[in-house]
């Protein structure tokens, strides 16, 4: 069964719910937890309004202080677990990236994200998720 699952959080509703049943998976299947939480590096905002290293930095900065608890409630739980915060393309690295580094055989993802434009549709960092991971994807409505 599952061994290593990655939980992909941002601090919606969405993603605490996935969080929570993504550890209560963990616990009853005795799995480890790759807690992560990508801040999106958008090319279009770095061109059109000049964002740099510094404002990607800062924005991981806060997410790293935001998961922290996230962390902390996994192992309460006696769940193996570690986090990351990683600065990319969150598609990608949901999808592609971290699960083939970190061997991942599932994905819990929340149905939509923070961004209200892609709320609009099944969310389209999960739509890429689910249409391109190698592993088994939960998506948690």
């Amino acid at each position: 069964m599952y061994q290593n699952i990655l939980i992909g959080i941002d601090g919606s509703k969405k993603a605490e719910k996935a969080f929570k049943i993504g550890c209560d998976l963990a616990k009853a299947l005795g799995a480890k937890v790759s807690i992560v939480w990508i801040v999106n590096r958008d090319r279009g905002m770095d061109v059109s309004f000049g964002v740099g290293e510094d404002f990607y930095l800062d924005l991981a900065d806060q997410a790293t202080e935001k998961i922290k608890p996230y962390l902390d409630q996994a192992k309460q739980k006696g769940i193996a677990a570690k986090s990351d915060v990683i600065i990319g393309s969150v598609k990608t690295i949901l999808a592609e990236t971290y699960p083939k580094e970190h061997n991942i055989d599932l994905i819990v993802i929340g149905q939509t994200g923070m961004n209200n434009i892609e709320k609009l549709v099944v969310g389209s960092h999960t739509s890429f998720v689910v249409r391109n991971s190698a592993c088994d994807v939960l998506v948690i409505k």
